[in-house]
């Protein structure tokens, strides 16, 4: 049923008539159809559930009388079928409990024949706006209980973005106030890989910096998980391998098989088996100051949060050590290339 110019529209609604009473029913169709209603008859429950099955309907007629009338079976029966339906009860001189218990039975209306044919149809068009106002009150309501939905969904999102947005700001601050004390860089970057471990997890780390206008040589690593000998082996081959090609990608890259990162930079695919690898290059300016690999068990991965933490700090980490190179004004040449004992570092193992 549609509307139009904001009034409902109560023409040609479908109706189910149930009774056996052929001249009441007969009757009662002849003045429904006289409006344009569509009406179909049942004579049993079976009949009324067929209808449903096969059509839809905006209303039905109940009768009432002793014989084949109206129960609590067909009442249960067409609140599941159609809760929204009208149902409508009639009868020949009916008393008053019956009507009465006819409505509280989940009925609409009750119409006494013969002598309310003639009202009949002005009543079911009350009805059927009630229930199309009801339907669209109820349609608006879901729409509404929709957007509330979305709209809640939305601002919690936003909270969580805000919330990491703000964490990431904070911690940030920490590792900036944390490097911006030191002056050396040996000792920056104990300082610096320390941070990272304790926001981002044991891991292995290997820290190249630069050696004269083009080669790399170890700054730092931290041994996590290898034998000491392996891992010595293994920092020596990465730097060369992987330092000309990260010094010049400002992206970070998030290899999810190790076996992936190998083979792209020509490593031996067994060093990184069962490995997450994290690759970036530490930037001041336009300058890449440092090129750094992470690595672990990929039962122990880098998640998103852990990815946004090496953004940040890698950023702070890349500002500072140019900070400290032009206060020294070191020759390139000068970088530290060797790694650091047992001693220098307070968490997990160094080489």
């Amino acid at each position: 049923m549609k509307t139009q110019d904001n009034k409902y529209n109560t023409q040609s609604i479908n109706i189910v008539l149930f009774g056996k009473e052929a001249k009441s029913i007969d009757a009662l169709r002849a003045t429904l159809e006289v409006s344009g209603h569509i009406v179909s008859q049942a004579k049993t429950i079976a009949d009324v559930e067929k209808l449903f099955c096969e059509n839809e309907f905006e209303a039905i007629f109940l009768t009432t009388e002793p014989q084949g009338g109206a129960t609590a079976e067909l009442f249960e029966t067409l609140s599941l079928i159609s809760p929204e339906l009208i149902v409508v009860g009639y009868g020949t001189n009916p008393t008053p409990s019956e009507v009465i218990q006819f409505i509280r039975s989940g009925g609409s209306d009750y119409f006494s024949l013969p002598k309310e044919f003639g009202v009949v149809n002005d009543r079911l068009r009350v009805l059927i706006q009630k229930q199309q106002a009801s339907t669209k009150a109820l349609q608006m309501a879901h729409k509404i209980e929709k957007e509330n939905d979305e709209l809640s969904q939305e601002l919690a999102n936003n909270f969580c973005e805000t919330k990491k947005k703000i964490q990431q700001v904070a911690l940030g601050a920490e590792f900036q106030t944390l490097v911006s004390q030191e002056l050396d860089v040996e000792s920056m970057l104990r300082t610096a890989l320390g941070y990272t471990l304790t926001r981002v997890g044991a891991m292995n780390a290997a820290v190249y910096l630069r050696e004269g206008s083009s080669d790399w040589g170890i700054g730092a690593f931290i041994n996590y998980d290898r034998q000491p000998e392996q891992f010595q082996s293994l920092v020596d081959v990465i730097g060369p391998a992987v330092s000309h090609t990260i010094s010049n990608d400002t992206q970070i890259h998030h290899n999810k098989k190790g076996s992936s990162f190998a083979d792209a930079y020509g490593l031996d695919p067994v060093d990184f088996s069962g490995s997450e690898v994290v690759s970036y290059g530490c930037y001041a300016g336009d300058t890449c100051m440092a090129v750094v690999v992470l690595f672990r068990d990929e039962a122990r991965p880098f998640d998103s949060e852990s990815i946004e933490t090496i953004e940040t700090l890698r950023t702070i980490f890349g500002q500072q050590l140019g900070t400290i190179l032009r206060i020294h004004q070191r020759a390139d040449s000068d970088w530290p290339s060797e790694s650091y004992g047992d001693d220098d570092w307070s968490i997990d193992k160094a080489a």
